[in-house]
């Protein structure tokens, strides 16, 4: 519904429509989000809350929810051209909605919460594990969908502006000024922040590459005050273009860089990706004294089996050092993050080494 008012207030520009979306949305993203992107407090209803009523245990956050607040968030990025709502479409990509799907691609979750007993009975019975289909079906039926959709999110265009709006491993290409460019990436993110871009038009040509800057380099969780970082430095950004320094000047949450391009040409986007440390407001009652943890665009967790079995009681002191850490076994390729007392793994990546706990928000020791 959210998404076709959107459509309609874009294409019409009938007023009324842009600011009734425009009240629901920053409703939804000030007191109704959670830090993994996901929205739905309740079962009952499949509803939203009162304002700041975010459990986590009995956390709704559906699978399709998370599909939708994606598809959502990017209507209103092309209505109004803000990268806050990027922000969110990024957070609700890597975290609420990959983790309704396994790493297989064959299992999924439809609620997803944020702290989960073991038992987890309210998701039709599986216990702590993805299921391969559900009687009402929803959620595997809009992965399958989506997933292939998502090089549309990458890049928007508008004339001579070309819009990286995620950093994603590929190659599109586009008509600029009438001539044809080719743009690839190549990148580890979400591991790194580190992606070089190759800029390929056919022949010498002037537009201007607007990068984004994610609201998380700039020390901003999210575009509201529903959750802040503890230290909220921006992230070390540099940016060079064939081997030449780039000045930083972010704007409207881009990095702008207007010139000719010729063939051959590289720009190289170096985002450092310090882990943060998450609150919430104080309004939100369940995550009072607790604290999240954040590393680039990723949410991380405790689970049970990496934390002797008891993840709901996890602690993490201020001043404990989480050090970057690669995994091996089913979660071969991922980087978890290792303290005195506590393993922290990649919210999405969770449910896969059997039943067991799991918290996102941890005691604040």
């Amino acid at each position: 519904m959210y998404c076709a008012m959107a459509d309609v207030a874009a294409l019409t520009g009938n007023t009324t429509y842009i600011d009734a979306i425009d009240r629901i949305w920053n409703d939804v993203a000030a007191t109704k989000l959670y830090i993994t992107g996901g929205i739905g407090a309740r079962h009952e209803g499949e509803a939203f809350g009162n304002p700041y009523e975010l459990p986590n245990d009995t956390a709704y956050a559906e699978t399709c929810a998370a599909i939708a607040n994606v598809m959502w968030n990017h209507r209103m990025y092309l209505l109004h051209g803000d990268t806050k709502y990027l922000d969110v479409l990024e957070r609700t990509l890597y975290n609420g909605l990959l983790a309704g799907v396994s790493l297989s691609g064959t299992e999924f979750f439809y609620p997803n919460p944020l702290a989960a007993s073991g038992l987890f009975n309210f998701n039709y019975g599986t216990g702590s594990a993805r299921s391969p289909w559900f009687d009402c079906s929803c959620c595997p039926t809009n992965v399958a969908r989506f997933l292939p959709s998502l090089p549309g999110y990458v890049y928007a265009q508008k004339g001579a502006d070309l819009y990286t709006n995620l950093y994603v491993e590929g190659s599109a290409a586009f008509q600029l000024t009438g001539v044809e460019t080719r743009v690839s990436q190549h990148t580890h993110y979400p591991w790194d922040g580190n992606v070089r871009l190759d800029v390929s038009p056919a022949e010498p040509t002037r537009f201007r590459l607007h990068l984004r800057v994610p609201g998380w380099a700039l020390g901003r969780p999210v575009p509201t005050d529903l959750y802040r970082y503890v230290d909220a430095q921006p992230a070390t950004i540099s940016v060079e273009v064939n081997g030449q320094v780039w000045p930083i000047e972010p704007e409207h949450g881009y990095l702008t860089l207007d010139r000719e391009w010729s063939k051959g040409d590289t720009v190289v986007v170096d985002m450092g990706m310090p882990v943060r440390r998450v609150l919430a407001d104080d309004r939100v009652q369940a995550d009072r004294g607790r604290v999240a943890v954040e590393r680039g665009p990723l949410v991380y967790c405790a689970e049970g089996v990496d934390n002797a079995g008891a993840a709901l009681d996890a602690a993490l002191g201020d001043d404990d050092d989480l050090r970057p850490e690669g995994m091996d076994g089913e979660l071969a390729g991922t980087i978890a993050l290792r303290g005195p007392g506590v393993v922290l793994i990649p919210y999405y990546a969770w449910g896969h080494r059997g039943v067991g706990e799991m918290a996102v928000w941890l005691r604040r020791s």
